[in-house]
């Protein structure tokens, strides 16, 4: 079976923000996109899973920007699934022109769960599949962690949605990033460029619940976001501005 799997596509007008830029939010959910296809392609998809007992959630996610896509541009997506290591699953997924410009590497670590009782399980449990993965050589999610800073913290609250859900029942990991954002101050989002991006999910968050969230400035160029939900830790966040 082929260990990577590519595919192109075009930013739409939806995609992207006041600057026609493709929103954070966006490039998380093509990267989640690209694993669910590249599964596909060898006959595993969601329904087959969950009728095993088995679903994958994004536990982390890191992310590093050259630049962000433009409007109307065309993409080479690269999605490169990795050896699990310990209980997580490794992707990362290129973003570049067709040209060869690379735009943006997402990473992330995914833990395999029974979707009836949210436990976590082996590695092993996805071997029934076949699939087949590249070497961990190199891969550098598993061991991402984000150090909470001394400081003061600005509050934020939002309620969950049905929107901010998906078919998992509980908020999708590309909302986090829509709402991380709009903590962000307005002239930063407008005037600065995005150039790194990272995310823990601690959490799930479900509908009705309140997203108590605190954002620290991290110097000149960034902020932490730590998110509470239900009296416990929902998530923590860094982002990075140029």
């Amino acid at each position: 079976m082929q260990q990577t799997y590519q595919k192109e596509i075009l930013v739409t007008e939806p995609e992207c923000d006041i600057n026609k830029r493709m929103k954070l939010s966006y490039v998380m959910r093509h990267a989640q996109q690209m694993g669910s296809d590249h599964l596909l392609t060898t006959g595993i998809d969601y329904d087959q899973m969950y009728r095993d007992g088995m679903v994958f959630l994004v536990n982390k996610m890191l992310i590093t920007f050259n630049r962000r896509p433009y409007m109307d541009e065309k993409l080479v997506l690269t999605t490169l699934p990795k050896q699990p290591k310990g209980a997580q699953f490794i992707r990362d997924t290129v973003f570049e022109t067709p040209a060869g410009e690379k735009l943006a590497e997402v990473s992330i670590s995914w833990m395999l769960i029974n979707p009836h009782t949210r436990k976590i399980l082996r590695p092993s449990a996805f071997d029934r599949y076949g699939f087949q993965m590249l070497p961990n050589d190199g891969e550098y999610i598993t061991g991402y962690r984000i150090k909470a800073p001394l400081g003061e913290a600005v509050a934020h609250m939002r309620q969950i949605k049905y929107s901010d859900l998906d078919y998992n029942r509980h908020v999708n990991n590309a909302a986090y990033a829509d709402i991380i954002c709009d903590t962000i101050p307005m002239q930063v989002m407008c005037e600065k460029q995005l150039c790194r991006f990272g995310i823990i999910y601690q959490k799930e968050a479900t509908f009705g619940q309140v997203l108590e969230m605190g954002l620290v400035p991290l110097g000149e160029d960034g902020y932490y976001i730590g998110g509470q939900v239900a009296g416990g830790r929902c998530f923590e966040a860094e982002i990075y501005f140029k």
